[in-house]
């Protein structure tokens, strides 16, 4: 293992997450969005959001880089003034590079939100779907074993989760889609899913679930997109000499 220049691990990434890929149809501006001159990078901090406790604490952890899976641009131009220029001089002046990655860390099926969660509930015949704009970005899977809806929001270790348990057949083929998927409900339903996890709740979607008999499990948008992050600062350990922190900054929601 060796320590990595910028410019040199920014090229992995990219092509790792395969961030072209999603290019033409992610309002999130992924790859690099902050970043100066080519240097050694030695600490790498990891998180979901790029809010100002984030990035404040990422200097506190003398981090070079941050990773996080919401940046700071979704798709038209932002004055840079008040908080969004705080954030940014924060970057700049501490040298903190900031690389984002939205739908190509939900997608990726090595160490994407969604697959991890399948991988964490031991799930079998792990399969990409939920078209988005062409794209997969969801995954379905099977149970080996039955389990309630109860039992699986404790296995994915979600806080507080809402649960619309309305399945009257035992759990086995399962669909997620983490963030915002409450509205892949129907495909769910219509791939022979009894359950789908998502992040968070749709009201509008109740009645189908409870009318359609498929239950649905929300974990939180925030709990259910931390799981690619972590992955992805697992693997960038175990690949570089490099040290990685996550940093935990939970919204509730």
């Amino acid at each position: 293992m060796v320590f990595m220049k910028r410019n040199d691990l920014i090229t992995y990434l990219d092509r790792y997450l395969e961030i072209n890929r999603f290019n033409s149809i992610d309002a999130s501006l992924n790859g690099l969005q902050v970043g100066a001159e080519n240097r050694d990078i030695k600490t790498i901090v990891f998180a979901v959001d790029a809010c100002l406790e984030t990035i404040e604490k990422a200097i506190e952890s003398k981090a070079d880089m941050l990773i996080v899976h919401h940046g700071l641009y979704w798709g038209a131009p932002i004055a840079i003034k008040d908080n969004f220029y705080k954030k940014i001089k924060l970057l700049i002046d501490n040298k903190v590079d900031l690389y984002a990655a939205h739908l190509p860390l939900d997608a990726h099926l090595e160490i994407g939100n969604n697959v991890m969660m399948a991988k964490k509930l031991n799930l079998v015949d792990i399969e990409a779907s939920f078209s988005y704009k062409g794209e997969n970005v969801g995954v379905i899977g099977i149970l080996k074993n039955e389990k309630s809806i109860e039992q699986i929001a404790c296995d994915l270790n979600f806080s507080n989760p809402i649960l619309l348990d309305f399945c009257d057949t035992p759990i086995k083929k399962i669909a997620i889609v983490s963030g915002e998927g409450a509205h892949d409900i129907h495909q769910a339903k219509e791939l022979g899913c009894q359950l789908l996890i998502t992040g968070e709740s749709r009201h509008s979607e109740y009645h189908f679930c409870k009318e359609e008999r498929i239950s649905m499990l929300c974990g939180g948008h925030y709990e259910s997109e931390t799981f690619g992050v972590k992955a992805l600062a697992i693997k960038m350990s175990k690949r570089y000499k490099v040290l990685v922190k996550f940093i935990d900054v939970p919204t509730g929601l």
